[in-house]
């Protein structure tokens, strides 16, 4: 930075390290806040008022070499602005020649009369924020030195916030986008049209499923990359150490370009990523499953064999605190039908009330026959559901859970499977009552003759 040191008065620093420590505790406090990106601004705005015991502070947009007096917050000694604009523009103005004089410099300092600070916050593609700080007298060259290595902080403080606020703002159009397609879903239900969007659901599953692999693919050759980046950063400065000044040199440039947290986030950003491609992947599964409902290789089996199978295959999905009670109370267990989409029911369902059933619970499975059925009751004592929720819960892209956790298509496969074998499914719930599936199958006799 360069500041007019000369000219600027020596004042008794009342803003050393112990203060800037003091800052930095703040600031990090700020940091770890989920707000938006103004009630950010505002309270960095805040702090350093306080930190400099300042006349007033303001931040404004700086755009095409322009500033604009839009600041949300003015602190007049922790009171409202009630002074007249013309100081805050001449402010503006006087920040705008320092930055004229000295364009690459983050932070701006000017001592002399109606001295001011001025933190010029940058994130790409988007309008720099200048935090503008008119101090109440000039500040030590001592405290100049302490503070200089905070504006970094408050610069990746404004980035982060400004990407956790696209994130979601993404997030809140994918799930507007969810609610319209579960709308349309419904209406191509109500029509009987599920035929037609099978083969629809297929054709954007595999237009999805074609980036997804070399996406996932070159992600993962950018960690190797970054690890090789990192690895030759890490010779470079042994290397340094055996040259004299190289590796004070060395150590400039990492501070300069701050190399640490570029290498540090991109690994965060590529496992962000990773971590996307693979939800999206999940959903193309769970779309091709959809799409594919109706087909299966049908021959007679036991239903009671297949449940056996789901309560081994969903062990790791129940704990301690959880029971699970198998009843079989018929002799003729049979029916026709694909085991493996049976399975996926059946998991789908037990799954769903391991949700339900979040601090423990039972989930009982009873198996038994009528003269010309085969009823399988699923009953677990969770959280339960309410009627408007029971009406929607086959509906494709429904979900009772958070964001990001399921896709709402589990029962809609399960109902279409169940419509494929023939057999029917209901539901009975109350709120913190649980909640039991009853799934009836066309029972299975083997001929005599």
């Amino acid at each position: 930075m360069r500041w007019d040191m000369s000219s600027m008065p020596q004042v008794n620093d009342t803003h050393g390290n112990q203060s800037v420590h003091i800052l930095m505790q703040e600031l990090g406090s700020v940091l770890c806040l989920d707000c938006s990106l103004h009630t950010l601004l505002d309270k960095y705005i805040e702090l350093l008022v306080n930190h400099f015991e300042a006349r007033c502070g303001f931040y404004t947009p700086f755009w095409f070499e322009e500033l604009s007096l839009v600041s949300s917050l003015r602190v007049f000694k922790e009171e409202a602005w009630s002074g007249d604009d013309a100081e805050l523009d001449a402010l503006c103005e006087r920040a705008r020649k320092r930055y004229a004089a000295y364009p690459d410099d983050t932070f701006l300092y000017d001592g002399e009369d109606d001295p001011f600070i001025c933190l010029r916050l940058a994130d790409n593609g988007h309008p720099e924020m200048w935090l503008i700080i008119a101090l109440e007298k000039p500040l030590s060259n001592e405290a100049l030195n302490a503070f200089v290595p905070l504006v970094s902080w408050f610069q990746n403080g404004m980035v982060q916030c400004r990407r956790k606020t696209t994130l979601d703002s993404t997030q809140t159009r994918i799930d507007e986008m969810t609610r319209g397609m579960a709308e349309t879903m419904a209406q191509l239900v109500q029509a009987e049209k599920m035929s037609e969007l099978g083969k629809l659901t297929a054709g954007i599953a595999h237009e999805i499923n074609n980036p997804i692999g070399y996406i996932r693919s070159n992600l993962e050759t950018l960690v190797q990359y970054v690890e090789t980046f990192e690895e030759l950063f890490a010779e470079i400065a042994q290397w340094a150490k055996t040259k004299p000044g190289c590796s004070e040199m060395l150590q400039e440039l990492e501070a300069k370009y701050d190399l640490s947290f570029l290498l540090e986030d991109a690994h965060e950003i590529v496992a962000t990523n990773v971590s996307g491609i693979d939800r999206i992947r999940d959903i193309v599964s769970d779309l091709y499953a959809f799409s594919r409902k109706g087909e299966g290789k049908m021959m007679p089996l036991s239903l009671q064999d297949v449940i056996q199978r789901c309560v081994k295959l969903t062990k790791t999905r129940f704990d301690n605190h959880h029971q699970i009670q198998v009843n079989v109370h018929t002799d003729t267990p049979y029916c026709v039908g694909d085991a493996s989409q049976l399975e996926q029911v059946m998991i789908n369902m037990m799954i769903n009330a391991a949700h339900a059933m979040p601090a423990g619970g039972v989930l009982s499975l009873d198996l038994s026959s009528t003269e010309n059925r085969l009823i399988l009751k699923v009953k677990d004592t969770g959280v339960g559901m309410d009627k408007v929720t029971q009406q929607k819960i086959f509906s494709p892209f429904f979900t009772t859970k958070p964001t990001g956790v399921g896709t709402g298509l589990g029962l809609s496969i399960s109902n279409g499977i169940l419509q494929a074998h023939n057999a029917t499914v209901s539901v009975e719930s109350a709120i913190n009552e649980g909640t039991e599936f009853t799934l009836s199958f066309p029972l299975y006799r083997e001929s005599s003759d």
